[in-house]
This record gives C-alpha cells, structure tokens and sequence, in this order.
C-alpha cells in the first residue's frame, strides 16, 4: 500500500484521464520540474534538473521525490544542462530514489560553472551499472513516445562535448545555453515547454525557424528564470519576439526567487513585461513570489487544466535542513489531493 505523503496527494493524479502533468516546483535560484506521464494504469515519474536552495527556502527536492514514487523508481532524471543550479542535489537524489534512466545534453561545463557536473558523471556511472540506460538528447523532427504521451526534443541540434579551459569559461557557458536542451511534454496539438535556459541564440539561430508552429505550447517554463536573455542580449537590444509569438502560450511560469533574493535579479522586469503583454498579467506566474509550486494537467483527450498552485505547502512540508540539521516529517494526512486555484478544462487555444 501506497503511504500518502504530501508530496503523493498533491502531485500524483487521482484522475486516470490525465495523460501528462508536469509541476513546477519552488526551488530558489535554479530549476526543477516534475513530468508525471501516463502509462496505462501507473504514471511514469521524471525529474528535469534539480536545485537545493536553502538560503532562499527552496523545496527538499530528493525528499519530495522519494515520496511521491515511494517504493517505485524514478523514471528518468533529464539535465537540461550541466550548470550547478540545475543539478545541486543530485547525488542526494541519487541516494535517496532508485533512478531508471539519466537524458543529458551531452555538454561538458568548465569549471567555473560546473563543478556539479562530476556528479552527474556519478550518476550515469551508476545508472548504468544497475543496468539503466544513458541517452544523450539530441532534436528531432517528430515526438517520440513516452508512455501514453509523447515528448519531443527541440534542442540541443549538435553535442558540444569538448573540454574548454578555466580562460573559455564565459564563452563555454553561452554555448551551453545556446545549445541548452529545450523539451515538449504532451500529445497532438497540446504541449507543455521547458527550455532550460535557452536563450536568444538558441531559438533564433536553432529552434524557431526550424519548427515553425511546431513550437505552440499552452504553459511555457520561462527561460532561464525569467532572464531577458530569451528575448534579448542585453536591455537595449530590441526584443526577439518570434520564439515566443510562435510558441504562443496561455501561460508562462518563472522558476526563480524574488528580484531582491537572486544573485542575478531574476526575474527581468522587461522579460516579464514581455511575458505579460503575450499572456496577460494574471497568466504569468512566479514560484518565488509567495514560495509556489504550480501544476498543470494535459488530459487524455486533449484539453488541459488552468495552472493550479499549490498554496505554497510543497515548500512548506519539505523544507531543507536547518542549521541544526533538522527537516520536518513530510507525511501528512490532512493535505487535500489538489489545493489553489484551478481554471475551467478547454481544449488548446480557447479562451
């Protein structure tokens, strides 16, 4: 029997008719998603990137994680790439939850910028000796099936796998972004986006032009935590609008703290304002703000959930360790199945 913890009634689908859902967690200056997929009876659990935040109260995301598949496994953990604030917690996570299969993006970071990333090299190690599987991301023209869903790889479109010295690292670091993994969860004409850290450059030179209306996603993960980097190279450029006109989301989600919390002011005023001005204010959504996660559900036959949130209790009921090294018990028997504010189901481009 199946321990229901917080993490399990909030994120697991009790609604058999959801085919994909994918949830945004708070995790501070950095990423972490879960990918909930449908196949058959069961769900398959994936990771993209992982962040330990606990200077700005970020979620236990190793703790979150091996609650939510309990005795079951980890489907896949996806780096999008190989930067620390994508991949700090890793090898807790790795202890905590048995993991089937390790996507990369093939990149090798300097050091300046990765020092997480021999970590991740631990962990295809030991994936790969308990006989799991390593697959190195890499575009494609069509999805590919995943369970009752599909995901499709818009980037990166070349592996950039070179060693680049202590000197290289700020260039190695844009090339990385420029050739960051961007993925689609979902089936038919509804899709869910998470671009990494993605930048101008990766959509302009790679990924637009080459999808076209292939690109059209109702939730769109805000590139690189709301970084103006996605539309511009700095802030007087004039913006790069055709990523996001083509991809022409409902709603768009920032994975970052609080301007004032972020070492890099994220979020952007003027990439949110961009954001805004594409899907309204109300349908911009920022983790840090209150310390929300979000959710969202793409359903078996096509029409997908307004963004849910989850008041805030993710963060709440799995804290990081103190300074004393404690962590609240993150079972819970009180927490409803789906807590926040829910928007009617519609099919993909109704308002």
């Amino acid at each position: 029997m199946v321990t229901e913890t917080t993490a399990r009634k909030l994120l697991w689908p009790a609604d058999r008719e959801v085919l994909v859902r994918v949830a945004f967690l708070y995790v501070g200056q950095g990423t972490s998603t879960v990918v909930l997929v449908a196949d058959g009876d069961d769900y398959r659990v994936l990771l993209i990137d992982i962040n330990l935040d606990k200077e700005r109260g970020g979620i236990d995301v190793p703790s979150l994680i091996s609650d939510l598949v309990g005795e079951g496994d980890l489907a896949a953990f996806v780096n999008s790439h190989p930067h620390n604030d994508h991949l700090r917690g890793i090898d807790d996570l790795s202890d905590q939850v048995n993991i089937l299969e390790v996507w990369h993006s093939g990149h090798k970071p300097s050091k300046k910028y990765g020092e997480a990333y021999d970590k991740l090299q631990d962990l295809i190690k030991k994936v790969k000796h308990a006989g799991g599987d390593e697959i190195v991301l890499e575009r494609t023209d069509a999805p590919t099936d995943l369970g009752d869903a599909q995901c499709h790889v818009l980037s990166p479109s070349e592996w950039l796998i070179e060693d680049v010295n202590e000197e290289q690292a700020d260039e190695r670091y844009a090339r990385i972004h420029e050739q960051c993994a961007v993925l689609k969860f979902g089936k038919d004409a509804t899709w869910i986006m998470l671009p990494g850290d993605a930048d101008r450059d990766a959509f302009e030179k790679h990924i637009t032009d080459h999808y076209d209306d292939g690109l059209s996603s109702v939730v769109l993960g805000a590139a690189h935590h709301g970084a103006r980097t996605y539309f511009r190279y700095d802030e007087a450029d004039e913006p790069y609008m055709d990523a996001l006109n083509h991809t022409d989301p409902e709603y768009v989600v920032i994975s970052a703290p609080t301007q004032e919390e972020s070492p890099h002011d994220h979020p952007h005023d003027d990439a949110v304002e961009a954001y805004a001005n594409k899907v309204g204010k109300d349908n911009v959504l920022h983790t840090g703000k209150k310390r929300y996660s979000y959710i969202c559900d793409i359903h078996r036959d096509g029409t997908y959930s307004g963004i849910q949130d989850d008041k805030g209790l993710l963060a709440q009921e799995y804290p990081l360790e103190s300074e004393k090294g404690e962590r609240r018990s993150s079972a819970s028997n009180t927490a409803p199945a789906i807590i926040g504010t829910r928007v009617d189901d519609r099919p993909m481009g109704q308002a």
